[in-house]
C-alpha cells in the first residue's frame, strides 16, 4: 500500500499536539513529531487534500511550511525506522517503538506503536506530565486520564503502581492505546472509547488531562465531581498565554493550585481539590 506524507513546520515549538487527533479523523493513522514539525501518513487511496486544508485553516498563522509527498510500499518500514526516534525524560524514563534496543539505565521503559503518536513524549506538554509525574508518590494511587491519545501516562502510571483508566473520544486511538496497554503488559489500566461521561460514576486520587484549554473548562465540574478532595489535577496541552484565564476558572471550580511547569510555549498546571 502507497502514503501519502504531510510534512508540517511550524513557528518555534508551537507544534499543536491535538492537530494528530483530528487528522486521525480523516484517515491519518501514522504519525513522527519533534518540537516543531509533524509528519503524517495517511493510505494514498484515502487521502482528501480538501479534508486537509479544512483542518489546517484554524493553523495557518503558525505553519511556516507545508510538503506532500507518496510513499512507495516497499520504503514503508525504512521510513518509519528512520524518522522515528526514541525520547527520554530527564535520564529516568525511555519511550521508543518496538524496533528500538531498550538502553540499560532507566528506571522505567515504555515502547509504544508508532502508527497513533499523540503523546509519545516528543511534545513538549506530554514530557512535562511524565516529568511531573515521576516526580510525585502514585503508588497504590487511582488515576483517570483524560484525553488518553496514545495511552503513555496510563503506561508509566501502571508501571509506578498506581490504577485506574483513560478515556479516547476516538474510537480507533483508543483501541491502538489498548494495545499499546497490552504491549507494555499493563494490568492496572484500560483505555475506554469515549468522553468524561465514562467516568461519572467513579472517583479518583488523580487526573491528568494532556488536552486543550476549552476542553477542560467545558468539563471542569465534571473533573470536579470526579476526583477527591485533596486530589491532584494535571493539566497541559495549552499555550502560556491560556495560563491565567484557565488558573482563574479553574480556581473558581474549587482547585487550588498548587504548581505550574513551562517548555517554551507551553505550560502545565498543578492544581489540589480543595
Amino acid at each position: 500500500m502507497d502514503y501519502q506524507e504531510i510534512a508540517l513546520r511550524f513557528e518555534s515549538d508551537l507544534f499543536p499536539e491535538i492537530l494528530e487527533a483530528e487528522l486521525a479523523e480523516i484517515g491519518f493513522d501514522s504519525f513522527t513529531s519533534n518540537r516543531d514539525t509533524l509528519k503524517a501518513y495517511i493510505p494514498a487511496s484515502e487521502f482528501d487534500p480538501d479534508l486537509l486544508e479544512a483542518i489546517l485553516t484554524a493553523y495557518r498563522e503558525i505553519i511556516i511550511s507545508k510538503e506532500i509527498q507518496q510513499i512507495d510500499h516497499q520504503n514503508w518500514n525504512e521510513l518509519w525506522e528512520s524518522n522515528y526516534d526514541p525520547v527520554t525524560v530527564d535520564d529516568k524514563i525511555f519511550i521508543g517503538a518496538p524496533f528500538h534496543q531498550v538502553p540499560d539505565g532507566f528506571e522505567n521503559n515504555i515502547i509504544l506503536e508508532p502508527n497513533m503518536s499523540f503523546g509519545t513524549g516528543h511534545h513538549p506538554t506530554t514530557h512535562m506530565m511524565l516529568r511531573t509525574l515521576s516526580t510525585m508518590d502514585i503508588m497504590g494511587k487511582s488515576l483517570f486520564d483524560f484525553g488518553a491519545g496514545s495511552g503513555i501516562l496510563c503506561i508509566y502510571a501502571d508501571q509506578r503502581g498506581a490504577n485506574g483508566f483513560g478515556v479516547e473520544i476516538d474510537e480507533h486511538a483508543a483501541q491502538a492505546a489498548n494495545e499499546n496497554l497490552n504491549l507494555n503488559k499493563c494490568e492496572s489500566f484500560h483505555i475506554v472509547a469515549g468522553g468524561i461521561e465514562e467516568a461519572a460514576e467513579r472517583k479518583v486520587d488523580i487526573i491528568v488531562a494532556n488536552i486543550n484549554r476549552n476542553v477542560i473548562e467545558e468539563s471542569a465540574n465534571k473533573l470536579r465531581a470526579i476526583i477527591e478532595d485533596g486530589g491532584t489535577l494535571l493539566c497541559a496541552g495549552f499555550l502560556n498565554s491560556d495560563t491565567p484565564a484557565l488558573t482563574s476558572f479553574l480556581e473558581a471550580n474549587r482547585f487550588e493550585k498548587s504548581g505550574e511547569l513551562s517548555d517554551g510555549e507551553w505550560t502545565l498546571l498543578k492544581f489540589i481539590a480543595s
